[in-house]
């Protein structure tokens, strides 16, 4: 029998270092230390990666079957890792996604990102795990591997559904709120226009008869009386038309907080018509005027009228907006007590700028956004007494509004205000 030859031993000595990798290292040292070393710090290492709270799997691209896995699949999938190697990626993903599941492994990006949820096909979990997931492709040794790592977000998500839910109970109280809100604003807007009506009613003759008695003592009664048979009775005569004077004055103060209350229930109702036409700007302010002459008797005000010729006609309802233009002159007298009040009228591009300005008392600066709100008015200090029923302003900033306009104050604590309203012209 013919004797096999032995491989020359410089050949043994090459195959046994490329067999255990140490390249032309010397082969009579030990290295079972070394590869211990090593060994163990390979297993730390997975170890390490057994404790994170993500799962870790590996799949092999051409096939979709996952070759390694680790990390957090037993809290994840409740499956430990091992059990794993070798089953199908597609069946840990629902149906809707894993039908997919070979283009996630063929996409052009080598980053991927979605929300899905994990299945273990290897033990009977109810309920699916809401996982984040992001798949990087890498290559090995010539070997395309997807590397994927999974986060368990199912406490995002019971956070994000109590939100939700949150959310939508809020929804629901605001809309219940705004319900009821509005229930009691029609409820209101009624009782104000009943009330309003029932007292303007009787007011009107209580006014009306106060003014025929005051009439009737001064001309007929008073003339006839013997003054000097009591030298009291100067003082009473007088004293008496002082005091219908007083029922005459708040009267008529109490018949304009009815007529504004009114106005504005109409208002906040959207009850209120407005009769329109093409007026001439000119037109409406002058007869402003002339309505706001008595405002300015016994006082030391000048008024002065500054208005630019053949302005270009508005579409408007002129008594709304005198109404408007009375209530800033007459808001201009009362906290004005000496200097001027100036009315301006200037075209402006394609609106109409009218305004009023006085050199009073001013407007303090917490007031000014709040000075066109309900029932406000730049009182000089809390004990002031009420110089109007403080829904004016709130109306005229209703009735140029309705006008498709705006209104707005200009002020200095001190100098004066500029109340200003726009119109756009036709």
């Amino acid at each position: 029998m013919k004797k096999r030859a032995e491989p020359p031993t410089d050949v043994l000595a090459r195959e046994r270092e490329k067999l255990i990798g140490l390249g032309e290292r010397s082969i009579s040292k030990s290295y079972y230390p070394e590869l211990k070393s090593r060994l163990d710090e390979l297993e730390h290492f997975r170890s390490l990666l057994d404790r994170v709270s993500d799962a870790i799997i590996v799949v092999d691209t051409a096939t979709g079957t996952i070759l390694d896995a680790s990390g957090s699949t037993e809290n994840m999938l409740g499956c430990r890792p091992k059990s794993l190697q070798g089953t199908p990626f597609r069946e840990l993903l629902p149906e809707h996604i894993a039908r997919y599941s070979t283009n996630l492994f063929n996409s052009r990006s080598n980053n991927l990102s979605l929300e899905t949820e994990f299945l273990c096909p290897h033990c009977r979990r109810d309920e699916p795990v809401p996982v984040e997931m992001s798949l990087r492709i890498v290559d090995q040794q010539g070997k395309s591997h997807a590397v994927i790592v999974a986060r368990d977000i199912s406490e995002r998500k019971r956070s994000e559904e109590a939100l939700r839910k949150s959310h939508d109970e809020l929804e629901i109280r605001v809309r219940e709120r705004t319900r009821e809100l509005a229930r009691a604003n029609r409820a209101k807007t009624e009782f104000l226009s009943v009330v309003s009506h029932e007292l303007r009613t009787p007011l009107t003759s209580v006014l009306g008869f106060a003014k025929i008695i005051r009439k009737k003592l001064l001309e007929a009664i008073y003339p006839a009386v013997n003054q000097e048979s009591d030298p009291k009775l100067p003082k009473e005569m007088e004293r008496i038309s002082k005091n219908l004077d007083i029922i005459v004055s708040e009267g008529e103060r109490l018949t304009a907080l009815i007529n504004d209350v009114l106005d504005l229930a109409k208002m906040e109702a959207n009850k209120v018509e407005y009769r329109m036409e093409a007026i001439s700007p000119n037109d409406f302010i002058q007869r402003s005027l002339e309505a706001s002459d008595a405002l300015f008797m016994d006082t030391d005000l000048t008024l002065i009228t500054d208005i630019q010729p053949n302005l270009p006609d508005v579409m408007a309802d002129p008594d709304r907006l005198i109404q408007v233009m009375v209530n800033l002159l007459s808001n201009a007298v009362k906290f004005t007590e000496h200097g001027t009040v100036s009315v301006r009228a200037r075209q402006v591009g394609e609106h109409i700028r009218i305004s009023v300005t006085d050199t009073g008392t001013g407007i303090p600066d917490e007031m000014r956004t709040t000075i066109f709100d309900k029932f406000t008015q730049a009182q000089d200090s809390l004990t002031d007494r009420p110089r109007g029923t403080g829904l004016g302003l709130s109306i005229s900033r209703n009735i140029i509004e309705g006008h498709q306009g705006h209104i707005w104050v200009e002020s200095t604590p001190g100098e004066g205000s500029k109340f200003v309203f726009t119109l756009p012209t036709l």
